[in-house]
């Protein structure tokens, strides 16, 4: 089967669309760059065309491969922005640092509603299930790459999947382009590398039809994830009132295998909100060793960092929470508020005070109010209730220790009047029929991205 820039419309639903080509200047994503030109220039795409050249700056050859880029660029009269990026290698490799750089590179390049077109082709398809399942891998990632999927602001789209290597290169020969070999790719120390070279040529020997085969498991993998996600939905509506905690009682009234799969549905579910990245097997498999089986009274967490998103499961009674981890406030720390105006928290959210006719805080004319935290020590009297310590108070409230420290206190004249919102101190709520002209205020604590679980 042969390559035609012609196929690649099918993948292009709005043909106005913007377009950004994830460009390496290697040769596969320099058929997919040439292909683009020719659908623009014959008028059958209308959006803009641009490339993106992501330096990662690792190869010494990384100044000439931008070089190039730049000139094939220049010859089809398609604009290209190059974006040099910091490749941090942390705990899961150079490899995957690199990769969570130039995904980074390409959300922020996109235009809104616009298509980031990249030019995996077949054989990169079949590396990649043959990676993830040496890796330990489920259903998800059998599925292998997707050929369109939401991203950033617009949609990714895998127009080559459908064509090996060897078809691409036909074309780019019959076209006679000019591309570039990453020295990188002949280290065998790399496990990608590794199949390219020694594993995948094996099996094309052995068994020809391998690709096919792969592809076929793709998609009823697909069909598979599918399934699970939506019985897993379904479920996960059973034991969870928010999309940041979940029942232990509710959860174990399922089978195992529908508790693993509430679970794992759940962290997808973040992640399609934007709260996480997905973690690994282990972390769901850590749930359910760690923190399900930890005595009530107990602190168990599990972190992962995935992304350059850190993210914690811990468990607070009967629940377990999806949380962002976050830095206790220093007890030095007061913030004077403007009570007219909201009062930004840096990471803790923002306090606000909206005016009720019935009952609420009254707040002095010519007060101080500042904000500060625990210190330890503090008592409080909320109304209608006697006296305690703040941090028995808090425990009746339900709030989970890792927030105990951090719930804003609004002291009035050197008088704590309010903790967060859950309640005001007796001497500081006044009603509507204890006196006229009296303006009475709620606390808001807007919250709500924190993933506080309460």
């Amino acid at each position: 089967m042969a390559f035609h820039p012609s196929d690649i419309l099918q993948w292009l639903p709005d043909p106005g669309a913007d377009c950004l080509v994830a460009y390496s200047g290697g040769m596969d994503s320099h058929v997919l760059l040439h292909a683009m030109a020719r659908l623009r220039d014959s008028g059958e795409i209308q959006g803009s065309l641009q490339a993106i050249h992501i330096n990662h700056q690792i190869s010494t050859q990384a100044a000439q491969w931008e070089t190039h880029c730049q000139k094939i660029c220049d010859a089809l009269n398609i604009p290209l922005s190059v974006s040099r990026v910091n490749v941090e290698k942390r705990g899961e490799g150079l490899e995957q640092a690199a990769r969570e750089a130039r995904y980074k590179a390409f959300a922020e390049a996109m235009s809104d509603n616009g298509n980031l077109i990249i030019a995996h082709h077949q054989d990169d398809q079949a590396e990649t299930q043959l990676f993830r399942l040496m890796r330990g891998t489920g259903i998800r990632g059998l599925a292998g790459i997707h050929s369109t999927r939401a991203f950033a602001n617009g949609a990714m789209i895998r127009p080559l999947l459908g064509y090996t290597r060897r078809v691409l290169e036909a074309y780019a020969n019959q076209e006679n382009l000019e591309w570039i070999e990453d020295d990188s790719n002949a280290d065998e120390s790399i496990d990608r590398n590794f199949l390219r070279a020694k594993v995948l040529p094996e099996l094309q020997v052995r068994w020809p039809g391998y690709r096919k085969s792969l592809e076929r498991l793709a998609g009823l993998a697909k069909e598979s994830q599918a399934l699970l996600e939506e019985v897993g939905e379904e479920d996960f509506g059973k034991v969870s009132d928010s999309i940041h905690r979940v029942s232990i009682p509710k959860l174990l009234e399922f089978s195992e295998a529908r508790q693993r799969n509430i679970v794992r549905t759940w962290f997808l579910m973040m992640e399609a909100s934007q709260v996480i990245q997905s973690p690994d097997h282990y972390v769901v498999d850590r749930v359910f060793s760690e923190i399900i089986p930890a005595a009530v009274d107990a602190e168990p967490v599990v972190t992962w960092n995935k992304g350059g998103s850190v993210m914690e499961i811990r468990r607070f009674a009967d629940h377990i929470y999806a949380v962002l981890p976050l830095a206790v406030p220093a007890t030095s720390d007061k913030l004077v508020w403007n009570v007219e105006t909201p009062l930004q928290m840096s990471e803790l959210g923002s306090l606000f005070v909206v005016e009720t006719a019935d009952e609420g805080i009254v707040l002095p004319e010519n007060g101080e109010v500042e904000i500060r935290f625990r210190e330890g020590g503090e008592s409080a009297k909320p109304a209608g209730r006697k006296t305690r310590s703040l941090k028995k108070i808090l425990q009746d409230y339900k709030v989970p220790p890792w927030w105990r420290d951090k719930v804003p206190l609004l002291y009035i004249n050197d008088e704590l009047a309010a903790v967060g919102d859950l309640f005001i101190t007796d001497k500081f709520r006044g009603k509507a029929e204890e006196g006229e002209g009296k303006k009475f205020h709620q606390i808001r604590w807007d919250r709500s991205y924190l993933h506080c679980g309460y």
